[in-house]
């Protein structure tokens, strides 16, 4: 294995796929590689899903704090258990006759930091255990509400019952919950129609491969981690540093100089200018530390 085979790919997810068939359909090609994805995708949604490979699957934490651009059809008269067509059906009322001005109205209320409560057909997890769990065993469970960020939201079309919506968002934000609560606003059933995400950091739907398209040669088409990395400031280091920094050392910060306004992690690179993992502050004991080592 080397360097090179540490990496992501952009995979556009078929409709009825869960992000785990996607992880073994590629296995399946190639099952010597540790294969890991970036993010979930709900079955009925498409578009936009990482799959990490070797040691990029350390770095799930960084795409999930990536913006996330998805294209949402929200159905009101019609309402499930799981916030999407999926689900248990609640409420359904087929005559409806929805004010779209009302509905902008509201829709102004999901823009900026607001409360969200996650679904509870959701992969969130209370005292340890996934909250879909408790669902299907119909337990009860309280949901504290999580701060999320919506950046923007644009209206694509409008033919009732059905509105479609471009969403940017931050990590952790539920499209579902985003149906649901929309709904439960203008005091309708509401339900997430259909999902594509679209955009996943700087990568664009158009930047992804189709699954059923890749052969056995796909590892050649890897992007490399460091590329959803270029938020972190990059140090490069000499022979002497890289070798103690693969044997796990922490660095005394008058060794390296580095300009902690610059940020407390650096992305590391050595003198053949590979990328070989992060370099950490520990605020605590006062020295850097490997992280992520890409070997």
């Amino acid at each position: 294995m080397t360097k090179f085979n540490n990496g992501f790919l952009l995979i556009n997810k078929p409709l009825n796929w869960t992000s785990n068939d996607v992880v073994k359909k590629i296995k399946s090609l190639d099952k010597s590689l540790k294969i890991g994805h970036g993010g979930t995708l709900d079955p009925l949604a498409t578009g936009i899903l990482p799959i990490l490979f070797n040691s990029a699957t350390k770095y799930f934490e960084y795409f999930l704090n990536l913006n996330k651009i998805y294209d949402a059809e929200i159905t009101f008269g019609i309402s499930t258990d799981t916030y999407d067509l999926e689900g248990l059906t609640l409420e359904k009322n087929n005559d409806l006759n929805m004010d779209f001005s009302l509905i902008k109205e509201h829709l102004i209320k999901f823009i900026g930091n607001i409360d969200q409560y996650p679904p509870i057909y959701s992969a969130v997890k209370i005292r340890g255990e996934k909250l879909y769990n408790y669902a299907r065993r119909k337990e009860n469970v309280i949901l504290k509400p999580r701060k999320v960020l919506v950046e923007n939201i644009e209206i694509l079309s409008w033919n009732n019952p059905k509105i479609k919506l471009r969403i940017k968002c931050g990590s952790g934000f539920y499209v579902r919950s985003f149906a649901n609560d929309l709904g439960r606003s203008l005091k309708v059933p509401s339900v997430l129609s259909s999902l594509e995400r679209i955009q996943y950091g700087q990568f664009k739907i158009i930047n992804s491969l189709e699954i059923n398209e890749l052969s056995s040669d796909f590892i050649e088409k890897l992007i490399p981690i460091n590329k959803i990395l270029n938020h972190l400031p990059k140090f490069i280091m000499n022979k002497k540093f890289e070798t103690e920094f693969y044997e796990g050392i922490t660095f005394d910060p008058k060794r390296l100089e580095l300009d902690l306004l610059k940020g407390y992690e650096f992305k590391i690179y050595n003198e053949e200018c590979e990328f070989i993992g992060i370099l950490t502050y520990d605020s605590k004991r006062k020295f850097w530390k490997p992280k992520n080592l890409i070997r």
